[in-house]
């Protein structure tokens, strides 16, 4: 869970608050708010996942800081992803299982009177 300080400042943000805050405000529905403690943790968040890839991505003991170092820092995040679909892959066999073993069931059930 991402903590929100109470004295936190636009200055000590990570990223621009007004960049974070438009790119919110872009998926927002009309007539849907945002509490500015979501846009303050959002860029925290992000903040956080920077500091991380960027510590993994220096690790190398390469002179250069290549690409391929910044995909190896990053596949966690990517995995994440990764998962998620499978996890709705999975939930949509289920459903269409569900489905199946449903209308067979009446099946036997018309069968038996």
């Amino acid at each position: 869970m991402v903590q929100v300080p109470d004295d936190v400042e636009v200055s000590e943000l990570p990223f621009t608050h007004a960049r974070v805050k438009r790119m919110v405000r872009a998926e927002a529905d009309d007539g849907q708010y945002v509490r500015s403690d979501v846009y303050y943790g959002l860029n925290l968040l992000l903040g956080e996942i920077a500091d991380e890839i960027v510590e993994r991505m220096m690790d190398t003991q390469s002179a250069y800081v290549e690409k391929h170092d910044l995909d190896a820092a990053a596949r966690k995040y990517e995995k994440v992803e990764n998962i998620i679909k499978e996890k709705e892959r999975v939930a949509r066999k289920l459903d269409g299982l569900a489905s199946d073993i449903e209308h067979l069931s009446r099946e036997v059930r018309q069968a038996d009177h």
